[in-house]
């Protein structure tokens, strides 16, 4: 249980901070040097891909964990098309 709460707290500021990003990279703001939360989608995945290798998570948690893979994804083909 204390590890799904874990993960599910992760997950949820991982969720707030990839909507973060997301608006900045909307705006074409990829990097914001001055910002106190790290701009490197890469970063996210990483985070979640670690998350995500703990056993025995729901299926919830891991859908979870999926969507924002899939939203880092698309936040990622965008700046390669910037640069």
């Amino acid at each position: 249980m204390l590890t799904r709460d874990y993960v599910e707290r992760e997950l949820s500021h991982i969720q707030r901070m990839v909507a973060l990003l997301e608006s900045d990279t909307e705006a074409g703001d990829v990097v914001l040097p001055c910002a106190m939360r790290v701009s490197r989608p890469s970063y996210w995945r990483g985070r979640i891909e670690a998350l995500l290798v703990i056993p025995g998570l729901p299926r919830d948690v891991r859908r979870l964990g999926d969507a924002l893979l899939v939203k880092i994804g698309g936040m990622e083909s965008r700046v390669a098309v910037l640069k």
